[in-house]
């Protein structure tokens, strides 16, 4: 077998648009499940039983269905009801509502880690369930939290490759089309593995960085008291 990269190269361009594509719409859906995440760990620990319980089977299904089920859904079955939605903003909430189950487990993982005692403390400064939360309690989990978080992160990178089933022009689209035009999928597929590789590569480098600056402010803070 003989590797021939030029054609490949030529038209790289094309990948990279992709790629860009693909940072936009996990950096997009990554900051949205973080928030969707955080909100459904808090129902998840909620003293109201049918917040809980819609917590609960909110996570269940969307769990336990295939993603690109959920996907065809909001890109071919909402228009049956009359609900119009481009494909790029289709994408960004299905990754964003998916990966906001696990990363809600994540979360509400870190907080169950929180020390009893610590809570207790806190209650006993006179500090209000918020003020618990906000001062205490979450500063705490994402210690825990946030490495468990940069693979749920990675994870949905790489689940972005999906979309390309919608007519998004990811990187996976683009590459899907540059390998017909070159007849050339080997390389293709190869450039594209790198690139998928770099792209999760840079999300854990931004995690780990984020560990080890939110532990030494951690340190930090306790010096101080």
């Amino acid at each position: 077998m003989n590797l021939f990269f030029v054609p490949v190269f030529q038209r790289f361009g094309a990948l990279l648009d992709g790629l860009a594509v693909t940072v936009i719409v996990a950096v997009l859906a990554i900051f949205l499940s973080l928030i969707a995440g955080l909100g459904l760990a808090l129902a998840r620990r909620s003293a109201v039983t049918p917040v809980r319980w819609l917590a609960v089977a909110y996570i269940d299904v969307f769990r336990n269905t295939p993603f690109v089920v959920q996907l065809f859904f909001f890109y071919y079955g909402l228009p049956e009801i009359g609900i119009f939605i481009d494909a790029l903003t289709t994408g960004v909430i299905a990754l964003s509502l998916a990966a906001a189950t696990s990363t809600a487990e994540v979360i509400r993982a870190g907080m169950d880690s929180v020390d009893r005692g610590v809570i207790e403390a806190a209650h006993a400064y006179g500090l209000s369930r918020w003020q618990q939360y906000r001062y205490v309690i979450m500063p705490i989990a994402f210690r825990f939290a946030i490495r468990p978080l940069g693979s749920v992160f990675v994870n949905l990178v790489l689940t972005t490759s999906v979309l390309s089933t919608i007519t998004i022009n990811d990187l996976m689209s683009n590459a899907e089309n540059l390998a017909s035009e070159t007849f050339r999928p080997f390389e293709t597929y190869l450039v594209v593995l790198v690139l998928y590789w770099l792209a999760t590569f840079a999300v854990s480098a931004i995690v780990n960085l984020t560990s080890a600056l939110w532990l030494r402010r951690s340190a930090q803070r306790v010096a101080v008291r």
